[in-house]
């Protein structure tokens, strides 16, 4: 079969699926250029057609004549201009959090009204979504989890807790992210109450050159995939502070090699990846008292308490991977067919 999937900006995960996708099917990926903060080194199943969405137009799309369509939000109007021309049918990826606001409200009043008849199906990261695709007409049986996961890798390199006592942190240095919140947070707790921990922070972006330095404090800067995952074998905890984060892929990847969590109540992720108490614990973004008082709880637990919770982190991962990805979109382009 023919897909057609016009995306926004991939990343090694959306590879990892649609090569895994390309071993049944016919693919033609249009994206957006490479995000300089996030310069990854793909590897592309030799049977996949990449083209740049700005060297690519409606004519050469047209005479590959997909069968099924995947894009990805409904905010690009030349993405929306091609998926009316080709009337074929097509899912809708996304991962907004719906939000009880007027803006909220309205556009998907909106949405129902003029892109609804373009998709027949939701295909979204976790239950963190599902209030939004409901609310865009999309039914229950027309909506599917598991459009965001991690690459194999993470999962293959699950090793028992060091004791080295390292916080990680993998983001983007940027204002939403939070950044600096944790690290002055982390400063200040005293150095004896730190029990030896360090903050390990990964990552690059607009706020990289204001970064809090301390010795307590290592910035690697942003790093490969495949050289994260060996780094991150000393990683006794993973931390995310972010005051918006519709999912967070690096959280299932955290939780896939086996950490415990410690994430702030706006990342989507945790609604399906973090059990409160037992693999993690999370926190409100906006306040310190409340991230010193986990790292605490994390800085004083035994050596076995922090295995428990990672042993607990990497059970609860198994319930998203490339192969479910691929499961998923072959449910839509079966009903698809059938219909």
């Amino acid at each position: 079969m023919k897909i057609l999937i016009l995306y926004r900006e991939l990343a090694g995960y959306t590879v990892e699926c649609l090569n895994k996708l390309a071993i049944q099917h016919e693919l033609l990926v249009v994206h957006y250029p490479i995000n300089p903060e996030a310069p990854f080194h793909f590897q592309i199943n030799s049977s996949i057609q990449l083209a740049s969405k700005s060297e690519i137009d409606l004519n050469t799309i047209s005479l590959f004549n997909p069968t099924f369509v995947l894009c990805s939000g409904w905010s690009d109007s030349k993405y929306i201009e091609w998926i009316k021309t080709l009337n074929k049918p097509a899912a809708l990826a996304f991962d907004t959090i719906w939000q009880n606001n007027l803006k909220f409200v309205f556009g998907s009043f909106y949405f129902k009204l003029k892109y609804k008849k373009l998709f027949h199906f939701a295909f979204i990261p976790g239950n963190a979504q599902m209030k939004t695709a409901r609310k865009l007409g999309f039914s229950f049986k027309n909506i599917l989890a598991g459009f965001y996961t991690c690459e194999d890798v993470f999962r293959l390199q699950q090793k028992a807790l060091s004791e080295s006592r390292e916080l990680w942190c993998i983001a983007r240095y940027i204002p939403v992210k939070n950044i600096n919140f944790l690290c002055e947070t982390f400063l200040s707790i005293p150095p004896n109450e730190r029990s030896g921990w360090k903050l390990n922070m990964a990552g690059t972006g607009e706020l990289f050159s204001s970064r809090i330095e301390n010795e307590a404090i290592v910035h690697h800067g942003f790093i490969q995939p495949k050289e994260l995952s060996e780094k991150l074998a000393n990683a006794s905890a993973f931390v995310l502070p972010s005051l918006y984060e519709p999912w967070g892929v690096v959280v299932h990847e955290m939780a896939s090699i086996g950490k415990p969590l410690l994430l702030s109540t706006h990342v989507g992720a945790s609604h399906d990846l973090l059990e409160e108490g037992k693999n993690g614990f999370s926190f409100d973004p906006n306040s310190s008292s409340e991230l010193k008082k986990i790292l605490l709880e994390i800085f004083h637990s035994t050596q076995d308490e922090l295995q428990t919770m990672g042993k607990k982190s990497s059970e609860i991962a198994l319930k998203f991977s490339s192969d479910y990805w691929v499961n998923q979109f072959t449910k839509m382009l079966e009903q698809s067919c059938a219909e």
